[in-house]
């Protein structure tokens, strides 16, 4: 599992790296066309940003979920026993589980009737491609929920 994270932290990591730099090159060049008048603004841009923005989000959100980074309300936390607590993390992990699992399931009915229509700037890229972020992002929270269930259990063990 360890090489597991590793390597879908690295792949999502550079992912992400890449289409940030893009976004911030792209909307650089389209604030300078705009004001300076050199050439039209691109006008793909924004739909790119939107687009990159929202892959951004689902592939980091698993790394989140490993490394503890998701707000969360913890007023119970400190006032139960130490076996509530425990009830209420596997319960916290149960419910992300099966909301993963409910959301990669109904992406795919999804896709497969919106997807094959092409974006607005776009006409090469289909819906598709752009929502199959969705099942992808959301399928690895599952198996990085999983994992934590996992070791959340064992731990009652010892």
């Amino acid at each position: 599992m360890e090489r597991y994270s590793q390597i879908t932290r690295y792949v999502t990591e550079t992912a992400v790296i890449f289409l940030f730099s893009a976004v911030l090159i792209l909307q650089t060049v389209n604030i300078f066309f705009r004001y300076t008048g050199f050439l039209a603004p691109l006008m793909w841009v924004e739909e790119f940003s939107t687009f990159s923005f929202i892959w951004m989000f689902f592939l980091l959100w698993h790394v989140a979920d490993r490394d503890g980074k998701h707000f969360m309300v913890d007023i119970l936390h400190g006032k139960v026993p130490p076996r509530i607590r425990w009830g209420l993390e596997v319960f916290r992990h149960f419910a992300a589980i099966v909301f993963s699992g409910v959301v990669v399931w109904s992406s795919w009915a999804f896709i497969s009737v919106a997807g094959g229509y092409p974006t607005n700037s776009f006409k090469w890229l289909l819906m598709g491609v752009v929502y199959l972020v969705i099942p992808l992002g959301l399928g690895l929270v599952l198996v990085e929920r999983i994992s934590m269930i996992w070791a959340t259990l064992r731990r009652s063990n010892n």
